[in-house]
């Protein structure tokens, strides 16, 4: 038997381990094995900006979805900034659409307007000249 009042051995203790590192989620943890980073996808900025140029009610929310998709991107939303980078490009082609056709529109009609003209008081000055 031991005596209680004798210190007992103490086991050898190992050093601790070194801390780890956080784990940092990764956006794509197949491209982030082989040190790939991924590519932020187009914010078809030009379209939202040709858009506002061209027809701005439509430029508008082009504009708006164009500039949400960088800061989604970083955010990890990968599908919405898709989504909209998606949307401004669609915005963006119907506002250089619309504004592309009212702009032909205006042409042709000043085209007929300044005929009509022509025709209207070419004949009438051709006639009163007649005195």
């Amino acid at each position: 038997m031991t005596d209680p009042s004798e210190p007992a051995e103490v086991p050898p203790q190992e050093p601790a381990p070194p801390p780890q590192p956080p784990m940092q989620p990764q956006p794509y943890s197949y491209a982030a094995q082989f040190g790939v980073t991924p590519v932020p996808v187009n914010n078809n900025l030009g379209w939202a900006i040709a858009g506002i140029l061209v027809c701005w009610p439509f430029g508008i929310p082009s504009l708006i979805k164009s500039l949400q998709v960088n800061s989604l991107w970083w955010q990890g939303q990968y599908a919405q900034a898709q989504a909209s980078a998606d949307d401004a490009k669609k915005w963006g082609k119907v506002a250089v659409i619309v504004g592309a056709s009212l702009l032909g529109l205006y042409i042709l009609a000043m085209i007929a307007y300044f005929v009509i003209m022509i025709v209207v008081f070419g004949f009438a000055a051709g006639s009163s000249s007649e005195w």
